[in-house]
């Protein structure tokens, strides 16, 4: 099948970004070629594949920067065919098109290394941005996909130990801390603790002052606050 290249008037500004479309629409190929092919910066070419083998001859002959295909070029394989065209010689970055989005496909194209996931529909879209993006290194995910892949990145996070709260107090302190945010009194702190109540007035004091607390009320919300009770 010759190859289609999709060009400018007047095109005089050196090519940055050479993107290949392997799509099995080709009204779909020649809109978004067109849109693409307006921007001085991208050159566009458009190849209809027959197979997957021929898909993977193709990326050795014509070494694109960005290949765009759809699901149905990729047929049975799946998306996991796409490891083939990120470890070709010069790893092109790939978006995959879809008319609808699969949730399906989102894990399983971020690991065979897709960089763009496009829900396509007859609109234009913003393909010289999805494109210029994915060439630069970064993504473009359409947001169901990037919802499903964030959703599952929380669900995989170990979830992280609290960590015990820093305090400036001594153990003995936060010992007399503990029982007075239960509600003790200075008499049962002492008694609690084989103390006296002017020792365990002067911690309740010193507490106070250190934290910058003004009662007993709040030295015990505090203690609440950070979960030492």
């Amino acid at each position: 099948m010759p190859l289609n290249v999709f060009s400018r008037r007047g095109w005089d500004a050196e090519v940055v970004i050479r993107v290949l479309l392997i799509l099995s629409c080709a009204h779909r190929s020649r809109r978004i070629g067109r849109l693409l092919a307006a921007e001085a910066d991208i050159e566009v070419r458009y190849r209809g594949a027959a197979s997957w083998s021929g898909v993977v001859t193709e990326l050795a002959e014509f070494a694109p920067s960005v290949v765009v295909l759809d699901r149905a070029v990729l047929g049975e394989e799946g998306v996991t065919a796409i490891g083939d065209i990120v470890r070709a010689a010069r790893s092109p970055a790939v978006v995959l098109v879809a008319d609808t989005y699969h949730p399906a496909d989102a894990l399983p194209a971020a690991r065979a290394g897709v960089r763009g996931y496009v829900v396509d529909g007859a609109g234009t879209g913003p393909w010289a941005a999805v494109v210029r993006a994915v060439a630069a290194g970064e993504a473009w995910l359409a947001p169901p996909a990037a919802g499903d892949l964030l959703d599952e990145l929380r669900a995989r996070a170990p979830l992280r130990p609290r960590e015990p709260p820093q305090v400036p107090l001594t153990e003995r302190e936060l010992s007399v801390l503990r029982l007075v945010a239960q509600g003790c009194s200075n008499l049962e702190v002492a008694a609690e603790l084989g103390l006296s109540q002017s020792t365990v007035k002067t911690h309740v004091s010193r507490m106070l002052a250190r934290l910058d607390l003004r009662s007993r009320t709040q030295l015990a919300a505090f203690a609440r606050d950070l979960g030492i009770v």
